[in-house]
């Protein structure tokens, strides 16, 4: 797996924009894909070993981080940091996908080379909760065919466990109406 023991003990120190950058670029995480494939921590996991609080704060510098990369001239106040932090977590935590550490920088990544699109003046809370829900859609499809792409490597030329359920209850379904055909004909 991409990443492996990239970010084995979980610190405030291993989650600074800086440290993650060059946790990613030497595990070679370019990708969603290669994220997928990964092992590093999850939101959902950086949230219970350093708590919420301190989750918001790794995310509040990563935008104060794209804020001086990008040279914007107005600057969100920090109030608007912290709760943007709290959203993308939020957003990250309810998605019901892994996103993890790998996917953060990957994000912010994307917004520093202009995949985004060009910030004028400056970015908000609209704009960065945009990135991470058009992410987090992109990393749920990537997991539908990471998981399909698995499940036949595993079971290759055998057919899936749903077909062969669908057709254990057709085959139950005849033989139901069969025997009400056979024993209560009018």
């Amino acid at each position: 797996m991409n990443g492996q023991n990239a970010l084995a003990i979980i610190s405030k120190e291993s989650l600074t924009p800086a440290a993650l950058s060059q946790a990613v670029r030497e595990a070679g995480i370019t990708t969603v894909r290669k994220s997928v494939e990964s092992d590093f921590p999850s939101i959902n996991k950086i949230v219970g070993e350093l708590g919420y609080k301190e989750t918001a704060a790794l995310i509040v510098m990563h935008i104060a981080r794209i804020e001086a990369m990008l040279n914007v001239s107005r600057p969100m106040q920090p109030e608007a940091m912290a709760e943007t932090a709290k959203s993308v977590i939020d957003a990250c935590l309810d998605s019901g996908i892994n996103i993890n550490a790998a996917d953060i920088e990957i994000v912010f990544k994307r917004a520093r080379q202009g995949a985004y699109g060009a910030f004028y003046g400056g970015i908000g809370s609209a704009d960065i909760l945009g990135w991470f829900n058009g992410y987090i859609s992109e990393k749920a499809e990537e997991y539908v065919q990471y998981n399909i792409e698995q499940s036949r490597q595993y079971d290759p030329g055998m057919e899936r466990a749903c077909d062969r359920a669908k057709a254990e209850d057709r085959v139950a379904h005849r033989v139901a109406a069969e025997y009400y055909r056979n024993n209560f004909k009018k």
